[in-house]
């Protein structure tokens, strides 16, 4: 056995999922099983394509590993293990170790609460920072605020949080209160910079005791650090405009009461109450001033890809009152889902501003400038959902150049992939979608392509006629301009040569031959001169499927399907044409399936005895065909046909086939299933299959279950196979298949260790299915009891050892410990063999007894007591 795994390391992103490719290779004298598992990894983390493969001498087969590594874990280098282990003998077993690389990815968030805070002179928030990346995180919290009048004390002010850790934080943001006025709306913004170096002299005790007194250096500028959220500090005036109102209305009203007085001292009592008026005015006036806010609103909205439709995430969203769109009221940004709300907004008229790296800055709905955008009116206690924008990139770039020997003359032309999944998903799409742009490459191999639109998915396809066509994916991001693009456009290194010849057996020339794969076609012409007839097809890119078409004026058409592997020069390939257009189509199926599910490869040979034409049936359905059809044109009509189907592993069938002068296939035809215009063969295997379902019985009258790992033999003469029962998934344990086998007598054996084997001979025929399913005895197995001399059981903790009589004392076969009534229980063992049980008071102790049996296969040898000395 041979194993080879590729590749050893693998740099994964957690969530998407990485390919190992385990092939392995049966370097044996009869066919092995062979069990994969993938150690050192959670089972959710990996998907295999089998679990158990079963391979002739010689055989190898490749194995496809998916693993997906989970959100969350830990950056740095896991190891695995692929461990395959052999399920016939010899039964080896190699592991492979590989490195899974996770890289370190930075992530931190933080919840304000409150997120604003009305206060005076110092205004108190609760932090909760939580590191949702997968490295340690450290970092030194600071904050900044425009006026810079705020002083900022965190506690912690250092923070280390492992992945997933979270920790809270106090702030305390102080600034000098303002005598009187407005109140003053302040912007506290929080981040996280790199800790400051360490003092190699200043122990860690000291560092843990930092207080007021020991502050830590200062932060680093505004523009560093990692931006962390947004806190609001509203510091209320110490006397409010509605306290000075207050205190000017009654100055006003004591100076106007005095001179009232002085004027008109006669109408004191009416001045009294006038006075008393104009104080309720004032106290009226103060309550209106004083409960002027208004009740806040929210809106929300969604910002999505203009290309694509795909959510944007980290687009900052900018709120403006409608009469300044110079300084945003409040900012917000959308999440990985696209989505931002800005709450807390007084009723009123707003402008809205949509900016991301890379993309067009908008205002609400599509508008470029601000003069343009639409204004947003709240209500009080209004929420605005569905404030939707759809962002266009910066228009982007993609230059590169086309490697070859000579690019020349070559196109490059850029489309989107059919079904083009959402950007950064590339792989669910396939090549061949809609033309965005297309120019011609130097003669150098340059090439641009300016002002594409982004981002998104595209597919870049080089082609030049007799040239293999090359594409690559490439995924551009919003105003990228993405250089030294290399595309090789490869030349076709297949060939596709023969001879074309008349029905009468004539060589024919100036028939056009031409060969098409895909966006490839490569044209000649059969030879006038020297060799006459013969042609030759260059330059043809492998592997690839080729349709072949022969044609010349008043002849008809033959058309071949020719499969071209890696660098295959095919010659000798015989086109013969007639000078009418008869052809033959037909599916060929196997006997016992249903039509629908077609052979590939089947050779299909049509003669009239002077003509003769090959082909096979299909591989691979392509549009309007399926798997097992075929067809055959250029045949002379009318005329009288033989069909002849034959593949290694099938019994060849030949059928007679009459077409008249219409083309049509004749009533009187013999053989298959005929019909007008097709011909549908059923064939039969030219070997028999032995499948069947192993079962043992546990225990002598219990009822049998199906079991795996047993060996199941067949053998004829010098030629003999052999498999194990499967033992996953549960719904096919004890299940065995063995196909290919050439029909004859056979001896099969199914056969475990310690099991008695159960034998028949059975006859196979070509074509037939046949069953063999037999129950087993139970596996042989060996328990007792520890007993004194006197014949006491010695009770619980006694140690048990089963060696192999070849193998004693050095290497134990099995260990067990008895129970509270002396008893132990080596359960199933190999058999027949000749055991000795042996056993001690403890572990490490010397040895108190001993006793040797013979053990037959099958046997239960449930009374065994082994005698120990007090």
């Amino acid at each position: 056995m041979r194993v080879d795994v590729t590749p050893r390391r693998l740099d994964v992103t957690p969530g998407l999922p990485q390919d190992v490719s385990i092939t392995i290779s049966n370097t044996g004298t009869v066919i092995g099983g062979y069990a994969v598992r993938v150690l050192g990894a959670d089972p959710s983390w990996v998907r295999l394509e089998a679990g158990d493969v079963s391979l002739f001498p010689d055989e190898s087969r490749t194995l496809a590993a998916t693993i997906t590594v989970p959100q969350g874990l830990t950056a740095g280098e896991r190891r695995v293990a692929i461990q395959v282990r052999e399920l016939t003998p010899p039964e080896h077993s190699t592991v492979d170790e590989i490195v899974l690389f996770v890289p370190h990815s930075e992530a931190v968030e933080v919840r304000v609460d409150p997120a604003m805070v009305t206060a005076g002179r110092t205004a108190r928030y609760s932090l909760l920072v939580e590191n949702a990346g997968n490295s340690t995180l450290s970092g030194q919290l600071f904050g900044v605020d425009d006026e810079q009048k705020v002083e900022f004390r965190f506690d912690p002010e250092l923070i280390t949080l492992a992945p997933g850790e979270h920790a809270v934080v106090d702030l305390r943001a102080t600034a000098k209160q303002p005598f009187a006025g407005s109140p003053a709306v302040r912007m506290l913004d929080l981040r996280l910079a790199d800790p400051p170096a360490e003092d190699p002299d200043e122990s860690d005790s000291r560092r843990l005791r930092l207080g007021r007194s020991d502050r830590l250096p200062p932060p680093p500028p505004e523009e560093e650090g990692t931006p962390l959220g947004i806190a609001t500090f509203v510091q209320k005036p110490m006397v409010s405009r509605g306290s000075l109102s207050l205190f000017g209305l009654l100055a006003a009203i004591t100076v106007f009461a005095i001179v009232i007085t002085l004027a008109f001292s006669r109408i004191v009592g009416q001045s009294a109450a006038d006075r008393n008026l104009a104080l309720e005015i004032a106290a009226a006036r103060d309550s209106s001033a004083s409960g002027s806010g208004s009740t806040t609103s929210a809106a929300s909205g969604t910002v999505t890809l203009l290309t694509s439709g795909s959510p944007v995430a980290a687009v900052t969203v900018g709120v403006y009152d409608a009469a300044d769109t110079e300084t945003p009221i409040t900012t917000t940004a959308t999440g990985d889902d696209g989505t931002w709300q800005a709450d807390d907004l007084p009723a009123g008229d707003y402008k809205l501003r949509f900016q991301g790296a890379g993309f067009v800055e908008i205002w609400y709905p599509q508008a470029l400038a601000p003069d343009d955008a639409e204004t947003l009116t709240l209500e009080p206690e209004s929420r605005s959902a569905g404030l939707d924008v759809a962002l266009g990139g910066v228009p982007a770039s993609i230059s590169g150049t086309v490697l070859g020997d000579d690019v020349s003359a070559a196109t490059l032309t850029l489309t989107t992939p059919i079904g083009g999944g959402p950007r950064g998903d590339p792989g669910s799409a396939t090549a061949g979608g809609a033309t965005v742009m297309s120019v011609p490459v130097g003669s150098d191999g340059t090439f641009e392509l300016l002002d594409v639109p982004s981002p998104s998915v595209y597919e870049l396809v080089v082609t030049k006629r007799g040239y293999a066509t090359s594409a690559q994916r490439i995924d551009v991001g919003a105003g990228e301009e993405r250089d030294n693009v290399r595309i090789t456009l490869r030349e076709g290194d297949g060939l596709i040569s023969g001879r074309v010849t008349s029905v009468g057996g004539g060589a024919l020339d100036g028939v056009t031959i031409t060969a098409t794969a895909g966006q490839t076609t490569v044209t000649t012409m059969s030879l006038s001169e020297g060799e006459k007839g013969t042609f030759a097809l260059r330059g043809l890119p492998t592997p690839g499927s080729f349709t072949v078409v022969a044609s010349k004026e008043n002849f008809a058409s033959q058309t071949l399907t020719l499969t071209l592997a890696e660098g295959q020069r095919l010659s000798g390939v015989a086109m013969t044409l007639g000078r009418s257009s008869g052809s033959l189509t037909g599916t060929v199926s196997l006997l016992g399936t249903t039509p629908s599910q077609g052979l590939a490869g089947v050779l299909v040979t049509v003669t009239d005895g002077e003509q003769t034409i090959q082909t096979a049936s299909h591989s691979a359905g392509a549009e309007g065909q399926r798997i097992g059809d075929w067809k055959v044109g250029g045949l002379s009509i009318p005329g009288s046909y033989t069909v002849t189907v034959t593949r290694s592993d099938l019994a060849p069938q030949t059928i007679a086939v009459n077409l008249d002068n219409r083309g049509q296939i004749t009533p009187d035809s013999v053989g298959g299933s005929v019909l007008p215009s097709s011909i549908a063969i059923r064939m039969q295997s030219s070997t028999a299959v032995l499948a069947g379902v192993v079962a043992q019985r546990p225990g002598e009258g219990e009822a049998a279950e199906p079991v795996g790992e047993f060996t199941v033999s067949l053998t004829s003469g010098t030629s003999s196979y052999a498999m194990t029962t499967a033992s996953l998934p549960s719904d096919r344990v004890g299940e065995y298949r063995i196909e290919n086998l050439p029909p004859g007598t056979y001896t099969v054996s199914v056969s475990f260790s310690g099991v008695t084997p159960a034998t028949k001979i059975v006859q196979l025929t070509a074509g037939v299915t046949e069953t063999y399913s037999p129950t087993l005895k139970p596996s042989a197995q060996v328990a007792g009891v520890v007993r004194t001399a006197d014949g006491v059981a010695v009770g619980s903790g006694w140690v048990v050892e089963l060696y192999r009589s070849s193998e004693y004392p050095t290497e134990v076969y099995r260990r067990v410990v008895t129970d509270a009534e002396g008893a132990f229980d080596f359960g199933p063992v190999d058999a027949p063999e000749v055991y000795v049980a042996q056993a001690r008071r403890t572990r490490g102790s010397a040895p108190a007894g001993s006793r040797t049996f013979r053990l037959r296969t099958s046997e239960q040898r449930t009374a065994l007591t082994v005698t120990v000395d007090d």
